[in-house]
C-alpha cells in the first residue's frame, strides 16, 4: 500500500489536479495502521504534508475549523522544492468569522463570504465585497468586538499578491488583540465562532472551502511548474468524533466543487466503522445478501462493485493499475483498505529483525499464536526473542506468561498487558461478557443471554454490533456464514476464562457445560462434543468419532464419509483447553487418552488428544506430537476402503 498507491495519490499528470478518493486503512486495535501511516509519511517527507493523530493533543473532539487552521500552518511551512503554500482566504475567514456579533449578522456575513469564495477570483479584486463582509461580521460593530479587524483585512488584502506569509503574519501579530504566538491567535479567534448547530456547520464548511480554494490557487500560475506532486494529509485514528467530523466536512466540500479537483491526497486510518461509508461500502462481516439492493449516491464509485467490503492489501495494485479508465475515477469519495494480518513469510521477516533465523520454529509459532496480528507479533517477539532457544522450543508454551515491565513500572506478565490493550475500548461489563462468550464456537452464543448471563444493558445484540464496528469479527464461509471472534482476541479471552475461579458463577466448567447442553438439546452434536473435549471428556469425543468406522464394517468408508469425518474431527479438536503448560505434551496425551479395551477406540483417543493439544499454539510448539498424530491417521486408514486415501493424505501433513 505504501508503494504504488502512494505514487498514484501524489502524481499530477500533465501538471493537473485529479479527483482523488480519501484512502482509509481500517483494522482493529494493534493491526499496524499507525506504522503504515508512518511508512507513507516517510515516502512523502519532501512533499508538503501535515500529520494529525486524533487521539493526541486534544484532537479527539476538535472542530473542523480549528483543525483546518492547524493543517494549513503545517502545509504552509517552507518546502525545499515547493516553497511556501499560502492560505490567505483561510486566514481571512479566521479573522472575519471570529468577531462576536449577533447571530443573524453572522449568518449574513457567512452567506456573503461563501458567495465571494465561490467566484474563485483573487480576493484583492473584491475589496468592496470583503469590506461588506467585515462590516457585517463586526468590524465596525460593538465596542467589545475584535479591535483592528478592518485594518487587519486591509493588510491581508494588500499582502495577498505576496507569498512571503511571514511578513503578513508579522503585521497581524502586531494588532492590539493579537498577543502571543500567531497560530494561537488565529486559532483562538476561530474558537469564538460559536452558535447553534447549523451556524457551526456553516462555519466549518466555509473554512474548508477556503482551505481547498487556497490550495488550488497555490498550485496554479507561476507555481505550477515546481509543485509537481500533490500535498498530503495523514490522519491517524480518524474514527474519533473529531476525525469523522473533519472527513465529513472535507467530502462535502469536494462534492460542492466536483469540477474543481484539489491538489490534496488524504490517507487516514481508523479502528472502527464510520457510518458515512455505508452508502457505498459494507462492513467486512456483512453478509453478501446485504449488498444486493443497496442504492448508492450517483457520485459514489467503487469500481463497479456493489457495496464491497474493504479491499485487501493484495488487491490494491490491481485496483489502481493503469487502464482505460483512470484509477482516480474508479473510486469516490472513499477507498477503504482492510489491514491487520501478516502472512507467515511476513512474520519471518519481522523475526529476522530480531536476529531470529528464518528456519527457526519461532516465526511459525508466532504466526499460529497471533493469527498474524501485527501488534501481537511484535509484543510477543520482543518478550521472548532474547531468551529463545531452538533446542528448548517447549519453553514457548508459557510465552504469554513471560515477565515484562508493567505500565506502572512494576513487573507484569505479557498476557495481562495484551488483555488491557485489546479490551480498553470495551466497558467492564462488556469485557466480562466477551470472556464468557469466548467459550463458544462462534458469536451466535451472544444472542443466548440465558446461557451466558450477559450483562450488557443495551441487549444481547449490542455487543455483537460493537464487535463488528470495532472490526473484531471474522466471517467464516459457509451456508449460513458463521461469525467468530478474531483468533488473537479470542485466545486472550480464553486465557481469562481459564483463570476464573472454580466457584465463579461463569467458570470454565460451568460455561462449557451450559454450551454443551445447549448444542445437544438443539441437535448440534459435533458442537456439543467440542465442548465435551474442552471439559476433558475424551470419551464423549471418541464415542462420536468412532461411529463412521463402526458403520464401515458393514458399508464402505467412502470418500464422502471420510471427508465429513475429517471435518468433524477438525471442529472437535479445535476446542480450547486449560491444560498445564509446564507438563510434557506426550505425557499429557498418555494421561488423558489412556488405554481402551478396543484398539479402534484407543487409536482414536490418542489421535484426538494429540490433535487437541497440538492445535493449540501453546500446546506443542516443538511439534513433538507430529509422529504420534501421523501414526494415528495411518493406523485408522488401514483397510478402510477408498475413504482411507483422504485419511492417509491428512497424515502426510505431520510427516
Amino acid at each position: 500500500m505504501t508503494g504504488r498507491l502512494t505514487e498514484e495519490l501524489l502524481a499530477r499528470p500533465d501538471g493537473k489536479s485529479r479527483a482523488l478518493p480519501i484512502v482509509v486503512a481500517v483494522g482493529a486495535r494493534g493491526t499496524g495502521k499507525t506504522a503504515l501511516l508512518a511508512a507513507v509519511a516517510k515516502r512523502c517527507e519532501d512533499v508538503p504534508h501535515a500529520q494529525v493523530d486524533f487521539e493526541r493533543h486534544d484532537w479527539e473532539n476538535v472542530q473542523p475549523r480549528e483543525l483546518v487552521g492547524h493543517l494549513a500552518f503545517e502545509l504552509g511551512r517552507h518546502w525545499r522544492q515547493f516553497g511556501r503554500l499560502a492560505f490567505p482566504r483561510l486566514w481571512l475567514c479566521m479573522l472575519v468569522l471570529g468577531a462576536p456579533v449577533e447571530l443573524n449578522d453572522r449568518r449574513a456575513a457567512l452567506r456573503k463570504l461563501r458567495e465571494l469564495l465561490a467566484k474563485n477570483q483573487p480576493l484583492e479584486r473584491n475589496r468592496e465585497a470583503i469590506v461588506d463582509v467585515v462590516r457585517l461580521a463586526g468590524g465596525v460593530a460593538p465596542v467589545d468586538g475584535l479591535p483592528g479587524l478592518t485594518a487587519a483585512t486591509d493588510l491581508l488584502l494588500r499582502g495577498l499578491s505576496w507569498y512571503d506569509r511571514r511578513r503578513l503574519l508579522g503585521k497581524i501579530k502586531a494588532l492590539p488583540a493579537a498577543t502571543g504566538d500567531h497560530s494561537d491567535f488565529l486559532l483562538g479567534i476561530a474558537k469564538q465562532a460559536n452558535g447553534d448547530e447549523e451556524d457551526r456547520a456553516t462555519v466549518d464548511a466555509t473554512f474548508c472551502d477556503a482551505f481547498l480554494a487556497d490550495l488550488r490557487r497555490a498550485y496554479s500560475g507561476i507555481n505550477r511548474s515546481r509543485r509537481t506532486l500533490n500535498s498530503v494529509l495523514l490522519l491517524d485514528n480518524a474514527h474519533t468524533p473529531g476525525g469523522r467530523a473533519f472527513l465529513r466536512v472535507l467530502t462535502e466540500a469536494r462534492h460542492r466543487s466536483p469540477d474543481e479537483p484539489d491538489p490534496l491526497a488524504v490517507v487516514a486510518t481508523g479502528r472502527s466503522w464510520n457510518p458515512d461509508w455505508n452508502e457505498s461500502w459494507s462492513l467486512p462481516t456483512a453478509p453478501p445478501a446485504d449488498a444486493i439492493d443497496r442504492r448508492r449516491p450517483t457520485a459514489h464509485r467503487t469500481n463497479g462493485l456493489v457495496a464491497p467490503t474493504p479491499r485487501h492489501p493484495s488487491e490494491v495494485d490491481a485496483d489502481w493499475a493503469p487502464g482505460a479508465e483512470s484509477p482516480e475515477q474508479r473510486w469516490n469519495p472513499w477507498y477503504l483498505v482492510e489491514v491487520g494480518t501478516l502472512g507467515r513469510d511476513d512474520v519471518v521477516d519481522v523475526a529476522a529483525g530480531s536476529d531470529i533465523h528464518p528456519a527457526s520454529r519461532l516465526p511459525g509459532f508466532l504466526h499460529r499464536l497471533t493469527d498474524g496480528h501485527p501488534g501481537a507479533v511484535a509484543e510477543v517477539l520482543n518478550a521472548v526473542a532474547h531468551t529463545y532457544d531452538s533446542h528448548r522450543a517447549g519453553a514457548l508454551r508459557s510465552a504469554l506468561h513471560t515477565p515484562v515491565a508493567g505500565p506502572d513500572g512494576g513487573e507484569s506478565v505479557l498476557l495481562a498487558g495484551m488483555r488491557e490493550y485489546l479490551l480498553q475500548d470495551f466497558a467492564p461489563p462488556s469485557r466480562e461478557d466477551l470472556v464468557t462468550a469466548s467459550a463458544a464456537l462462534d458469536v451466535e452464543m451472544l444472542f443466548h443471554k440465558e446461557i451466558l448471563e450477559l450483562r450488557n444493558p443495551a441487549g444481547e445484540g449490542a455487543l455483537f454490533k460493537e464487535l463488528g464496528d470495532r472490526l473484531w469479527l471474522c466471517a467464516e464461509p459457509g451456508d449460513p456464514v458463521r461469525y467468530v471472534l478474531h483468533p488473537w482476541l479470542r485466545r486472550v479471552l480464553v486465557q481469562e476464562l481459564a483463570a476464573r475461579a472454580e466457584d465463579h458463577s461463569l467458570s470454565w466448567v460451568r460455561v462449557h457445560t451450559r454450551c454443551r447442553d445447549f448444542y445437544e438439546k438443539n441437535g448440534r452434536t459435533v458442537a456439543a462434543r467440542y465442548h465435551d473435549l474442552a471439559l476433558e471428556n475424551v470419551a464423549g469425543a471418541v464415542e462420536h468419532l468412532s461411529k463412521p468406522f463402526l458403520r464401515a464394517r458393514h458399508a464402505e468408508f467412502d470418500l464422502a464419509t471420510a471427508k465429513a469425518w475429517l471435518a468433524e474431527l477438525d471442529v472437535i479438536t479445535a476446542a480450547p483447553n486449560r491444560l498445564d503448560k509446564t507438563a510434557d505434551p506426550y505425557q499429557q496425551v498418555e494421561s488423558l487418552a489412556g488405554q481402551w479395551d478396543d484398539e479402534l477406540e484407543t487409536t482414536l483417543a490418542w489421535l484426538v488428544v494429540a490433535l487437541w493439544i497440538a492445535r493449540d499454539p501453546l500446546g506443542d510448539p516443538g511439534r513433538t506430537l507430529d509422529s504420534t498424530i501421523e501414526a494415528g491417521f495411518h493406523q485408522l486408514a488401514q483397510g478402510r476402503g477408498r475413504g482411507s486415501i483422504l485419511v492417509h493424505e491428512r497424515a502426510e501433513r505431520y510427516r
